[in-house]
């Protein structure tokens, strides 16, 4: 990840950690998203379901499948209306009978999200024409993803963390200075992006090595800064399909494409923090970052959003993810650290401290419960990846992974395989995939 550097109990009141307006639970997203793909709906629709299909055990599958019908509906408004069970397509058109329309929506649960097709069928007036018409066209026809999370995880079996193993892989790029996983070519699976001093590299793990399909020397993507700092700080943020954010204070911000091609340069080192993450600022004189993180905005835009504001102002590691809760609401965590030592975690209206963590940080919902996960690393002696759960009177410690090599970089990696989070983190020569 980036440069960083865990007792508790020191809050920090008047901490600046706007979430923004656009975070949202996987299913709050997947049910708007299909009513506008749809277009105009008649009012008083009815929304059916399919069984779930899923790629794995889902003892409340079909339960999944009818709160999906139930947030669409309501996202339709009016008086349309969820129907209590999933169904066929055949019993929908059915249960439908004489209403203003039917959609149906075919949920599934694949490679880590939860994938929604729907499709609007015309009312069928009487028992003849559902007869007589088998398969009627659909009129219109949508389709919306988001990854597993909490609240679609409270249908699924539990992750147990302690079941989680380690994949240990070699890489070729040197001393990393960055890591982040993600999908930047939208095929749907997962991308490891490695940042080092020499390129920007992205791969894919594939039969016990990093397999390195595209890869971009930073001499053709950004001159160099004219006052990089003595140790550099770095950082790299997928922002969807087609959108990398990648920095070094050796060379400063690009976006890249699909390609690797860059698009756009911007202010900062990107750090994650919610959707789309932000941007920390490092200072020449303090070889560290100071002030506010913010959006990641062009070189031209001299007053960027404000994202978060650490009360110290200066620290030398960020980290920041949307925390959904099992209802659906979503909670943001933010963790600094100071130049001393002394990471500040901050979950909801909640806070604590912790001493003695090591260079990396990162955080995450690694088991989908709506409790987030730290990743830090040691500050003395060998070097290990411990990953900690957030409780408000301290963290609880559930893996500890030693690390003599010393541990570069660390991230957290979006569901993929059994539809769990996993992480990433570069040791020495190695890319460790913790999952």
């Amino acid at each position: 990840m980036w440069r960083v550097a865990g007792a508790l109990g020191v809050s920090f009141a008047g901490l600046a950690m706007p979430r923004p307006a656009s975070a949202s639970s996987a299913l709050g997203a997947v049910a708007p998203e299909i009513v506008k793909g749809l277009g105009a709906l008649p009012p008083s629709a009815v929304v059916v379901a399919s069984p779930l299909v899923t790629d794995q055990t889902a003892p409340k599958g079909d339960e999944l499948s009818v709160r999906v019908a139930q947030l669409v509906a309501g996202k339709i408004g009016g008086a349309a209306r969820p129907h209590g069970k999933a169904e066929t397509l055949a019993t929908a058109r059915a249960t439908a009978g004489k209403a203003g329309a039917l959609v149906f929506l075919h949920v599934e649960l694949a490679k880590g999200e939860v994938r929604v097709t729907a499709d609007l069928y015309p009312s069928m007036a009487n028992g003849w024409d559902r007869v007589r018409i088998a398969a009627p066209a659909p009129l219109a026809h949508a389709y919306a993803a988001g990854a597993i999370d909490a609240e679609v995880r409270a249908f699924l079996t539990p992750v147990l963390l302690e079941q989680a193993s380690l994949h240990k892989v070699r890489h070729e790029e040197g001393e990393v200075l960055a890591v982040a996983c993600g999908d930047l070519d939208g095929d749907g699976g997962m991308e490891v992006a490695l940042v080092s001093r020499a390129r920007v590299a992205l791969g894919h793990v594939k039969a016990g090595k990093l397999v390195v399909g595209r890869a971009a020397p930073w001499a053709s993507l950004s001159p160099h800064a004219s006052v990089p700092l003595r140790d550099p700080l770095a950082g790299a943020v997928f922002r969807g399909p087609g959108a990398l954010l990648v920095a070094t204070t050796d060379r400063g911000g690009v976006r890249l494409d699909a390609g690797l091609l860059p698009s756009a340069p911007f202010t900062g080192i990107p750090v994650p923090l919610g959707q789309g993450g932000g941007c920390a600022h490092a200072s020449p004189e303090s070889q560290i970052f100071e002030g506010d993180v913010t959006a990641c905005a062009p070189k031209e835009e001299a007053r960027p959003v404000v994202l978060a504001s650490p009360p110290g102002r200066k620290f030398d590691a960020f980290a920041g993810a949307d925390i959904v809760q099992r209802d659906g609401s979503v909670k943001p965590i933010w963790v600094d650290r100071e130049p001393g030592g002394k990471l500040r975690i901050r979950f909801g209206e909640q806070s604590l401290s912790i001493e003695g963590a090591g260079a990396q940080v990162a955080v995450g919902d690694l088991d989908l419960d709506g409790v987030p996960e730290i990743v830090t690393t040691s500050d003395v002696g060998d070097d290990a990846l411990t990953v900690s759960s957030w409780t408000p009177q301290g963290l609880r410690a559930r893996a500890r992974l030693p690390a003599p090599n010393g541990v570069r970089a660390v991230g957290v990696c979006p569901p993929e395989v059994r539809g769990v989070p996993s992480v990433v983190a570069v040791v020495g020569g190695e890319l460790w995939l913790w999952r």
